[in-house]
């Protein structure tokens, strides 16, 4: 990860919250497939996802290229605060951290974006007037992978990422609140899938499984915020110098 000054970490992390929250939004949007059968793509797809508007795949699209940037962003700089705090060197859970990032990075730009493809691809058939068994039989190869790779591929960095964060919380690396683990991206995302099927399942409205889908995106928005948290405090107690530079003022 590109290690980020003191001075520029806070401007970074909160251009990464506000990705991340949108990043979020750009989930809700690619969670829309349509409603009802008949199904395609493995039965993940409506053959009614020619009522979802084309401009929620378009500003997901969108949405999630931008984000890549403001993700990298902040996450570079909770690296840059856990090696200042580790006395400018790397343990076993930041470097975990590094590795799932740097998966994420790649997921959020790339996966993200064959995944809106996919879907405008499956709705543009649909429109055409192309069934259910031909979309299956010649769609599928070309629209079902991305989404299994983008799943394995998102989950994997989810946990590895994931776990690391609340490893360094845990370990007071970074210098927060455990409280802050509940909206981190682990917990948020179980929270936000099982609120959203809860309320789908009370009122018999499944939109509430759409609007709750970037529970894990706004995880990783509240962990920019909990280290921009522990970056105040830290300015506070170091007067804004790094360790670097206190190890070397005491030479």
């Amino acid at each position: 990860m590109k290690y980020i000054k003191q001075d520029k970490r806070m401007t970074c992390l909160l251009i990464g919250f506000v990705s991340m929250l949108l990043c979020g939004v750009s989930d809700c949007l690619l969670s829309f497939m349509g409603e009802g059968g008949p199904y395609a793509v493995d039965k993940m797809v409506s053959m009614n996802i020619s009522d979802v508007p084309l401009w929620y795949y378009q500003a997901s699209f969108v949405i999630g290229i931008i984000a890549a940037v403001g993700y990298y962003l902040g996450a570079s700089s909770v690296w840059s605060y856990a090696y200042d705090r580790l006395g400018a060197q790397t343990s076993r859970s930041l470097k975990a951290y590094s590795f799932g990032t740097t998966m994420m990075l790649i997921g959020i730009f790339g996966i993200h974006s064959i995944c809106c493809l996919a879907l405008m691809n499956v709705r543009a058939a649909v429109l055409s007037g192309v069934t259910a068994e031909n979309i299956e039989k010649y769609f599928l190869p070309s629209s079902l992978h991305p989404f299994i790779i983008g799943t394995a591929w998102q989950t994997t960095a989810d946990l590895i990422s994931g776990i690391a964060f609340i490893i360094l919380v845990c370990k007071g690396i970074i210098n927060v609140r455990k409280e802050w683990i509940a909206v981190g991206p682990l917990c948020l995302y179980v929270i936000c899938q099982a609120l959203g099927t809860f309320l789908a399942s009370v009122t018999d409205n499944s939109s509430f499984k759409h609007w709750l889908a970037g529970g894990e995106s706004w995880g990783i928005a509240f962990m920019f915020m909990a280290v921009a948290a522990a970056c105040r405090k830290y300015n506070k107690t170091n007067n804004g110098h790094t360790i670097i530079e206190l190890q070397e003022e005491t030479k």
